[in-house]
């Protein structure tokens, strides 16, 4: 296959296309073909692949007028061809005529001028007008007729000679040159052409050009998935005919874009982008990108799915349940009946007792368990930053405002649950901030005007009575209403101490990987004074407990005296109380409480003061411990 092919019906000019190749080092066809087959020629040289055809004359034009789709390149007439052709004219006759178009005529004269001799000229237009033209120059008394085939071949009388005018190499040169400036051109484009329509039809948003006229040029497949339309439906029709309110000729007619515009689209709501497209300051056409909004709401929600890597996963499930007690399982039931609708919860419960493992259950059990879940603790953030934290803020927004902003944990658990733990311990300017976010499901960021609509679910968690901050006034009544839709108040460790073993052996099995030591269990004297125990820090007390006496037990089976010694003073004393108590009456609590206080003064004392220090040793919160040492 050659990427160009010479077509001609002259002899002359087949050796002259062979040379011309030859000389450009292009791989060209050249076939001599009839006037009468030059299409048919064509044809099947652009089916086995050609690219450009070359010809000239009336053969040229004639390919050059049918409905063939690659170029046609006529082989121009020059001034050596001209200049050749009169020089074989003088030797037959000085009387010279020639026919042929404008162009050529134009190179006539300037050869006259420069020989000094008079040509008789004939303009035509159009193949038809050869007959006429040649009489014309007939009547004229001519020697010699010069000019194409088609008017040599209209002389009738032996008295006028005839000299075809053909192209030199020179000129074919030039014709296969420009054929493959043509094919680069063609195939650059043809490039751009191919990554425009992968572009189109890779992306997921519909677009939709229009001409100036509101005619549809541009039509990518997301288009008719988006809208529903039979395809290659639109090609060719007034946009107004396809979509419904498009607003495209309004843009057409002001210039002016359109963006961010929800609308309804042959019965899909879209957000819908339209711009013109100029050229000096002329509107020539215009674009419309959309997006169906479900889809964006899905792919939003992907987006969020995505944030798993910044910890927004639950990491709780029925595995870190543990407890048989009747309490204990009833605050279970609750969980799982709660989780299946969106209001509001409000876990209450000692510290230590497990409420973020119970709003980590609920997200799980929830229709929002695919979305994210992100846990505040309200009491662990400083007030100035907890309102950035929580709403996001906008660039500029204050000092030394991340560039580009920050999007709010609100924001971040959309489609999922967020985790508000020691709510009671919010400031009263941010209670009014998020009763708003509960009641109208949207959040602002600060610095921004813009309102953002948000769909969580929200469960909070908290150890203070909330009764009586209201009726002290230190948290909102409208909120706590707001907040307290369904409760779930989960019992402390003294409450369920049938569990306390079950919860020892879970402990065991989760520890020992960590610590290497093949712990079997507690022996009964040792469990009855992990039973004897008030429990102020709950599991997670005893947590920190099983996990000292595994490490200090020199046995696999851990004794009394090594839970005596992994619960320190206060598990001393009251184990000397509980062994004196069928000869002794006292008040267990207030000797409880007793004991509680100097156990917390002495590990204080140990920690030089560090409140955070003393807080992790008794396994309490740190706002618990000011509480605690408040009361002292």
């Amino acid at each position: 296959m050659s990427e160009i092919a010479i077509l001609t019906p002259l002899d002359a000019l087949i050796q002259v296309s062979m040379e011309a190749a030859k000389k450009t080092g292009e791989d060209v066809a050249v076939r001599k073909v009839s006037f009468r087959n030059a299409i048919a020629a064509a044809k099947e040289f652009e089916k086995s692949g050609t690219e450009v055809i070359i010809s000239r004359g009336t053969m040229g034009l004639k390919l050059i007028e049918s409905d063939l789709s690659i170029p046609v390149v006529q082989i121009p007439i020059t001034g050596y061809d001209l200049l050749r052709t009169i020089k074989d004219a003088q030797k037959l006759g000085q009387r010279i005529g020639i026919a042929d178009t404008r162009d050529v005529l134009q190179g006539i004269e300037t050869i006259e001028s420069v020989l000094g001799i008079s040509i008789e000229k004939h303009s035509v237009a159009a193949p038809e007008e050869a007959e006429e033209a040649v009489e014309a120059l007939g009547k004229k008394e001519i020697d010699v007729l010069i000019g194409k085939s088609i008017f040599t071949n209209k002389v009738k009388t032996d008295s006028i000679k005839t000299v075809i005018l053909t192209s030199g190499v020179e000129s074919v040169i030039q014709a296969i040159h420009e054929a493959r400036s043509l094919i680069d051109v063609r195939r650059t484009e043809l490039k751009r052409t191919k990554e425009l329509q992968a572009i189109l039809d890779f992306i997921a948003d519909g677009v939709i050009a229009v001409d100036e006229q509101g005619i549809i040029t541009v039509c990518n497949p997301s288009v008719y998935s988006i809208l529903n339309l039979p395809y290659d439906s639109v090609i060719g029709k007034q946009i107004d005919d396809i979509l419904v309110n498009s607003q495209m000729k309004k843009v057409l007619s002001t210039g002016k874009e359109e963006l961010n515009r929800i609308q309804d689209s042959n019965g899909v709501k879209v957000v819908a982008n339209r711009i013109p497209i100029k050229h000096e300051q002329k509107v020539f056409g215009a674009v419309c990108t959309f997006q169906a909004v479900h889809k964006l709401q899905q792919q939003e929600q992907e987006i969020r799915k995505k944030l798993l890597h910044r910890g927004h996963v639950t990491k709780y499930s029925l595995h870190n349940i543990v407890g048989e007690s009747e309490m204990y399982q009833k605050a279970i039931q609750k969980v799982k009946k709660y989780s299946q609708v969106d209001s509001t919860i409000l876990l209450t419960g000692e510290t230590g007792v497990g409420k973020e493992v119970f709003a980590h259950l609920i997200h799980s059990f929830s229709k929002r368990s695919e979305g994210p879940f992100v846990a505040v603790n309200c009491a662990a953030i400083p007030e100035n930053l907890l309102e950035s934290e929580l709403f996001g803020y906008v660039e500029g927004a204050f000092t030394g405002a991340k560039k580009g902003g920050k999007t709010g944990l609100f924001e971040l658990a959309h489609q999922g649950t967020i985790f508000l733990d020691e709510i009671g311990e919010l400031a009263e300017s941010l209670q009014a901030q998020l009763l708003r976010v509960l009641q109208e499901g949207e959040v602002m960021r600060l610095g921004d005007e813009r309102v953002i609509p948000i769909n969580i679910r929200v469960v909070a968690a908290s150890n203070r009575n909330f009764e009586k901050m209201v009726e002290e006034g230190s948290f909102r009544a409208d909120l706590y209403y707001r907040l307290n839709i369904l409760d779930i108040p989960i019992p402390s460790l003294r409450e369920r101490i049938p569990d306390i073993p079950l919860l020892c052996d879970f402990f065991l099995k989760e520890l020992e990987p960590g610590i290497r030591r093949n712990s079997k269990g507690f022996t009964a004297e040792a469990m009855r004074i992990l039973q004897s125990y008030d429990w102020p820090g709950n599991i997670r007390q005893l947590r920190n407990i099983v996990e000292r006496a595994m490490i200090l037990s020199p046995e696999s089976m851990i004794d009394a005296e090594t839970v005596l010694a992994a619960g320190g003073k206060d598990f001393t004393k009251l184990h000397e109380l509980n062994q004196h108590s069928d000869s002794e009456e006292f008040d267990s609590e207030t000797k409880l409480q007793s004991f509680e206080k100097e156990y917390i003064l002495n590990v204080l004392k140990q920690v030089n003061g560090n409140k955070t220090e003393a807080a992790k040793i008794l396994g309490i919160g740190r706002t618990t411990l000011w509480r605690k040492i408040n009361s002292l």
